[in-house]
C-alpha cells in the first residue's frame, strides 16, 4: 500500500515538474490557482537515488577523510521520492530559505517508507549564473521511518535505531538561464540520529533521536518545477 501511495505522489509531481501552463488563469482553474498563489516560491520535486555506504563524513572530509564520488561505495538499496516546498524568504536573490514536505519509499535490500519535515537554506549567487544557473542548500529537520530494518540497528550504536532521525541533505541544483523554473536536482538524501557528534548526554537531540548515530542515506537525481 504504501509503495501505491508513494507511487501516486510521483506521477502528481511529474505532472507537476513537467506540464507548462499557459492562457490566462481561470478562478476554476485548479493548475493556475495554484501558482497563481504560489508566485513562483513554491516547487515540485520527484527525486530517484541509489543507497550510498560513504559516511557523510568522508563524503565532506570533516575528519580528515575525504572520499571523491568515483570513490563513492554504493549497495542494492534504491529510493523514489517526491517533495513539495516553499520559499518562505529570499534577501536579494543571494540567500533563501525554504519549507519542505517530502514522501519517499525504499527499494531494493530495504522497504520502508519515509516522510520528512525540513527547512533549507540556499545560497543562490555564482558569477557563472549567466551561464549555469546554481544553487546549493542544506537542510535541517526530522525524518521518520515506518519501521527500523536491520541495517540501521546495525548503524545506530545503540542496537535499536529510531523511527525518527534528523534529516540533513545537501544538494546542488542546476538550471539554463533561459528556463530557470526547470531544475536538475542533486542530493545527498540522508537521515542519522548524529550521537556521535553530540553525545548520548545532549539535552534535545539525545532524547529526541534515542541516542541513535547513523541511519541510511541516498545519492539522489531528479528534476524540479518552480511554479
Amino acid at each position: 500500500m504504501s509503495a501505491r501511495i508513494v507511487a501516486f505522489v510521483a506521477l502528481l509531481l511529474i505532472g507537476l515538474t513537467t506540464r507548462h501552463w499557459a492562457g490566462p488563469a481561470h478562478a476554476d482553474s485548479f493548475p493556475n490557482s495554484i501558482t497563481s498563489a504560489c508566485s513562483g516560491r513554491c516547487a515540485a520535486t520527484v527525486l530517484a537515488g541509489i543507497q550510498l555506504e560513504t559516511s557523510m563524513e568522508e563524503v565532506f572530509g570533516v575528519r580528515g577523510e575525504f572520499t571523491p564520488p568515483w570513490g563513492y561505495e554504493f549497495s542494492k538499496g534504491f529510493f523514489l521520492g517526491g517533495t513539495f516546498s516553499f520559499e518562505l524568504f529570499d534577501f536579494n536573490s543571494l540567500i533563501g530559505f525554504e519549507a519542505e514536505a517530502g514522501l519517499g519509499q525504499r527499494f531494493g535490500t530495504l522497504h520502508e517508507t519515509e516522510v520528512w519535515g525540513a527547512v533549507y537554506l540556499r545560497w543562490k549567487y555564482f558569477p557563472w549564473n549567466h551561464i549555469v544557473k546554481t544553487t546549493v542548500a542544506v537542510s535541517t529537520g526530522v525524518n521518520y521511518a515506518s519501521s527500523v530494518p536491520n541495517y540501521e540497528i546495525l548503524q545506530s550504536g545503540n542496537g535499536k535505531g529510531s523511527n525518527a532521525l534528523h534529516y540533513f541533505s545537501p544538494e546542488i541544483t542546476f538550471a539554463l538561464p533561459s528556463a530557470p523554473e526547470q531544475e536538475l536536482v542533486f542530493r545527498i538524501h540522508h537521515r542519522s540520529g548524529g550521537s556521535e557528534w553530540w553525545g548520548e548526554n545532549h539535552p534535545i537531540f539525545g532524547d529526541m533521536f534515542g541516542n541513535t548515530a547513523g541511519g541510511v542515506q541516498y545519492v539522489t537525481a531528479g528534476i524540479r518545477h518552480r511554479f
